[in-house]
């Protein structure tokens, strides 16, 4: 089965680190992602492709009734791709979760205080679920002399763009395509367990040999040798090792 992704929306610091433990101890999860609000949140649901929402319908207690989460879910559900993505509430108040059990369709939910039988159980329930267009989603698409391409994405294994050319390094051969940004060969990847090392390159995290954060240099499987950037520094080293 695909690693999936997680993003877990909780504003606690207290309830995201247990929930990042025990969403950490599923097999089937790639990475996590956590975010304390619905900017942030919204920020890596569009930059990523996230298999599993966990998210806190409370994201701000000095809010009076506020269930700031039930609109971020609902915001997701109006993204195409994450209309059928399984979404788990997290709340103290089990009224709210049938609410939005109903109306936003939710996978199910987590009550607080947690019992970490149930929110292990519920999780890897959840991970389980399948994904619309999951194999659709495995191939990258591309259009070269007027004759349509497919790579299979777990073929990629770095590209990076020079004088508005774009070098994608796959297993066995490496592709030219003119004018096509990182940014959008990111998004077209979907997040499939692919990071931005710099402002013109990313890579397919299965293929690190060696990250050397100090001298900022990446060796991959390969042996090819790839500069980390500054700027995306720390932004990577996260990504990287949680998601958060």
């Amino acid at each position: 089965m695909m690693k999936k992704n997680v993003l877990i929306v909780e504003d606690n610091r207290a309830s995201m680190d247990a929930l990042v433990e025990l969403t950490r101890e599923c097999d089937s999860t790639s990475v996590i992602y956590c975010a304390t609000n619905s900017a942030e949140a919204y920020k890596y649901a569009m930059e990523n492709r996230i298999d599993l929402f966990l998210i806190d319908i409370m994201l701000d207690n000095k809010v009076q009734n506020d269930v700031s989460g039930i609109f971020f879910a609902d915001k997701m559900r109006q993204q195409e791709r994450y209309k059928f993505v399984p979404m788990i509430f997290v709340t103290a108040l089990v009224d709210q979760a049938m609410v939005a059990f109903h109306k936003l369709h939710c996978y199910g939910y987590i009550e607080k205080p947690f019992d970490f039988d149930v929110v292990r159980k519920t999780i890897r329930e959840a991970l389980q679920y399948p994904n619309k267009d999951e194999r659709k989603d495995q191939y990258f698409y591309y259009r070269k002399d007027g004759i349509l391409y497919s790579v299979e994405m777990q073929r990629i294994m770095h590209a990076e763009t020079h004088r508005r050319v774009l070098s994608m390094h796959l297993l066995d051969e490496t592709i030219e395509l003119p004018y096509m940004t990182c940014n959008s060969l990111l998004e077209k990847l979907n997040g499939h367990d692919f990071l931005q090392y710099s402002r013109n390159g990313i890579l397919n995290r299965n293929y690190i040999d060696y990250v050397d954060h100090t001298n900022r240099y990446i060796r991959m499987k390969n042996g090819d040798m790839l500069e980390l950037g500054s700027v995306m520094k720390k932004r990577f080293m996260q990504e990287l090792k949680y998601g958060c």
